[in-house]
């Protein structure tokens, strides 16, 4: 789910005219995932380029024919951002074993989002940001610590 997200997020942030640096790295983000997704898609299907740069025009004008669209998917992201840390900590709870996830990961996470509540602050501070922000910064912060609490730590045998 990352395409939409970067695609409104973007969106949201041209619409409402905010600085270029504030969104700048997501141009970049949204050409990697497509490069991917084109590749991984075409492989299985033949489609090619021209049937997902129709969908990113047909979403890009969609989003902004009313306000309360662009407003609506940017916390329709939110919501979906956060249901899937729950679900990492569901997943984490459950097997009580972090063998597979990364504290480095989900620590720069957390270190991404508090950095962007900054920038936030200095730059925008748009309320719609903020909350996103400090919703993924909790959730990143609560991740890393379920991770680093059912951490397995290795014996050495001798």
């Amino acid at each position: 789910l990352p395409l939409p997200r970067f695609l409104v997020f973007l969106r949201y942030q041209v619409y409402y005219e905010y600085p270029l640096l504030t969104y700048l790295e997501y141009p970049i983000l949204i050409a990697q995932v497509c490069q991917v997704l084109t590749g991984v898609w075409g492989s299985f299907h033949g489609t090619g380029k021209a049937a997902g740069a129709a969908r990113f025009v047909t979403s890009w004008f969609l989003l902004t024919l009313q306000k309360w669209i662009i407003d609506l998917a940017m916390n329709l992201c939110t919501f979906i951002s956060a249901a899937s840390k729950f679900a990492q900590l569901q997943c984490l709870w459950k097997t009580r074993d972090s063998g597979a996830v990364s504290a480095l990961t989900w620590g720069l996470a957390s270190s991404t989002s508090a950095t962007r509540i900054i920038t936030t602050l200095m730059t925008t501070n748009d309320l719609t940001i903020l909350i996103r922000f400090v919703v993924t910064l909790a959730l990143n912060l609560w991740v890393t610590a379920t991770v680093l609490r059912y951490r397995k730590t290795g014996v050495k045998a001798e």
